[in-house]
């Protein structure tokens, strides 16, 4: 079966020699594994669709009889250029994609998780807020059923139910607040990795930047 399923790519890695497989969040079918033939040689076609962040419309080979979807063709809808000439805003975004594709099961849909991840990209990418990872992940803890609503610690209680209910695109508007973000970004750290069965890559990587630079790495 062929199918078009508009989607976000989380991850990717060398499949082979030549290959590329891809982790494709999309909205109908939710997290597919897609097999990009031969994207690594020199004039391989559809690279730019299986970099982490993209968010494209895929062209799709689902078959029973095989753990990958085979993706055909597809077209480019965003790449988000603002995040990626930002590091802070790059590793926000990577943070994002990381939880999506650590906690998620495959070939569940998630049409609501779907729209979240890719509302959060294209806020970073143009209006970003530093309250925009811990919200994030609150919110997707939500839709997981294992919601940390009720755990506000207590650096952040006042803004607890803005980081559960507000939309991305109006995050700038709460008021900032390190020692409150950084409780929040704590406690999420440690709630994800307990579901995870490990730390996130993303916040490790975020920790060991900020202990040898920090000023290159919003709090």
């Amino acid at each position: 079966m062929i199918v078009n399923a508009p989607g976000v790519v989380l991850s990717r890695r060398a499949f082979g020699e030549y290959d590329r497989l891809c982790t494709v969040f999309t909205e109908q079918f939710g997290k597919v594994p897609c097999r990009f033939v031969g994207v690594n040689r020199p004039k391989g076609k559809m690279k730019a669709l299986t970099e982490p962040g993209v968010w494209g419309e895929y062209r799709l080979h689902l078959s029973t009889r095989s753990e990958f979807a085979k993706a055909v063709g597809g077209r480019l809808i965003s790449s988000f250029p603002g995040w990626r000439m930002d590091l802070g805003r790059t590793f926000d975004a990577l943070a994002c994609l990381e939880m999506v594709d650590r906690l998620t099961p495959d070939h569940q849909p998630g049409p609501e998780k779907y729209r979240l991840l890719c509302e959060v990209l294209a806020v970073l990418d143009a209006a970003p807020s530093p309250w925009v990872v811990p919200s994030f992940g609150l919110r997707l803890a939500d839709m997981l059923g294992i919601s940390l609503r009720e755990r506000a610690p207590a650096p952040a209680r006042a803004a607890w139910a803005a980081l559960h209910d507000t939309a991305p695109a109006a995050l700038s508007a709460l008021p900032y607040d390190a020692p409150a973000a950084e409780s929040a970004r704590r406690l999420l750290d440690e709630h994800l990795a307990a579901h995870a069965g490990r730390r996130l890559r993303a916040f490790e990587f975020r920790d060991a930047l900020t202990q040898t630079a920090p000023q290159g790495v919003p709090a």
